[in-house]
């Protein structure tokens, strides 16, 4: 920063030193002089000598800072072509990736399809099976209630058959039964009683 403050002052002087040099010379002209030689050198010389030090200044200044300004640059320029190259990979990592799933996709189709059929069928011989066993569980049911009822059934038909039997027996017996062989039951029955 100092040199570049250095560069300017520099700078500046040689302006001055040009608009002095410069206004005897207006002055000389307009008075209808001519200019010697020696003053025209002189500013010239100026000039010249405000332009090496201005060129040194920027030479200088240029040559200080271009060098780390392009190294930076060229180091994020090179980062930048790095990380594009990585990006560019696994862009064509994913791609191949993505590729290769599709050209399995038709056969992963049929797998799945193929996977599907077996499931289905497994489970329509589970169905089948589970429907076989409770039919049997319902079969054997209906049986033991039929075979319960039958049983009943025949309770119901023993007793019936027995209170027909007993009621002829009734009948038969009334009808062999007078009113004579009646009391002769009657007291033998007190006897025995006694």
């Amino acid at each position: 920063m100092r040199r570049l403050t250095l560069v300017l002052a520099f700078g500046a002087l040689g302006i001055w030193a040009q608009e002095h040099g410069a206004a005897p010379k207006a002055a000389e002209h307009a008075a209808g002089g001519h200019e010697s030689s020696g003053q025209k050198e002189v500013s010239i010389w100026w000039k010249w000598a405000n332009f090496a030090v201005l060129a040194g200044g920027l030479g200088y200044v240029i040559a200080k800072n271009a060098p780390a300004y392009f190294a930076s640059r060229n180091e994020e320029i090179r980062k930048g072509l790095e990380e594009g190259a990585e990006l560019q990979r696994e862009a064509n990592a994913r791609t191949a990736a993505m590729e290769a799933r599709l050209k399995n996709l038709e056969g992963e189709i049929v797998e799945m399809k193929t996977r599907a059929k077996a499931d289905i069928a497994a489970e329509g011989d589970r169905i089948q099976a589970e429907t076989t066993v409770a039919i049997a569980k319902i079969q054997a049911h209906a049986e033991s209630e039929i075979a319960a009822a039958a049983k009943n059934e025949r309770a119901l038909l023993k007793a019936h058959a027995a209170d027909l039997a007993l009621k002829m027996a009734e009948d038969k017996l009334r009808g062999q039964i007078t009113s004579q062989t009646d009391a002769g039951l009657i007291q033998g029955f007190l006897k025995r009683l006694n």
